[in-house]
């Protein structure tokens, strides 16, 4: 697979994430402060939720999305 095809590949998966999470019943009032990366074949989420209930729905959201793929929640929960 070429380098512009893996882009491809990454920012329509980067895209179904970010779908996913816009519809989300509970996260999707968020969606503006979370980051949603591949870095390393790695779907990378950051940002900040107001709490450790919405930071525990990320992982399951994603993988709704159909990613299998390692996920890394840096995601910080507001004080």
């Amino acid at each position: 697979m070429t380098t512009q095809e893996c882009n491809v590949r990454d920012n329509r998966i980067v895209a179904k994430i970010e779908s996913v999470l816009r519809v989300h019943q509970q996260l999707q009032q968020y969606t503006a402060a979370l980051q949603v990366s591949i870095e390393n074949a790695v779907i990378v989420l950051r940002g900040e939720l107001p709490s450790s209930n919405l930071k525990s729905q990320l992982v399951p959201a994603v993988r709704q999305a159909g990613v299998l793929a390692r996920v890394d929640d840096c995601v910080q929960v507001s004080r």
